[in-house]
């Protein structure tokens, strides 16, 4: 065989081990981690179940990662939780997070942000919530400072 041929062939075989490696598929992308979510109102005194449901619409999104929220009377807050190349379209998720909630609940006032803070202070209130640790009136006040720092 020419010192050609060798070379020649020896190139293949190095392209070849390379393509092959890194063609193969990644097993962990086809199984796609579903988002985050605690389910507050059976656990709560204050009613819940406006958050939960609304939860349970917005992990549907492909975008959202984490839900965290909490209802009280006529208000729904919502926390969520957007990373990587999706934070790029933050408005867009939040409008389509806030209208999906808002065909659900017409008559509701509706507070979605993408705050990590704010998502931290929600989830905080869940678990006091799941507790069974707040009043109605604390968690009012607690929302209402969510709410004010939602709006800057």
């Amino acid at each position: 065989m020419s010192k050609k041929k060798v070379i020649l062939l020896s190139l293949v075989l190095i392209l070849l081990t390379f393509t092959s490696g890194c063609g193969g598929q990644d097993q962990s992308k086809g199984q796609e981690k579903e988002a985050e979510v605690m389910y507050i109102e059976a656990k709560s005194k204050v009613n819940q179940e406006k958050a939960d449901s609304a939860k349970r619409e917005l992990v549907k999104m492909k975008e959202v990662k984490e839900v965290r929220g909490a209802a009280v009377d006529d208000d729904i807050y919502l926390a969520l939780t957007v990373e990587g190349f999706d934070r790029l379209f933050l408005d867009r998720i939040r409008k389509d997070a806030h209208q999906k909630i808002k065909n659900k609940y017409p008559d509701d006032n509706i507070h979605i942000t993408t705050d990590r803070k704010l998502s931290s202070d929600l989830e905080k209130l869940e678990k006091k919530l799941s507790k069974d640790g707040v009043k109605k009136g604390d968690l009012k006040q607690n929302l209402k400072k969510i709410e004010d720092d939602m709006k800057g």
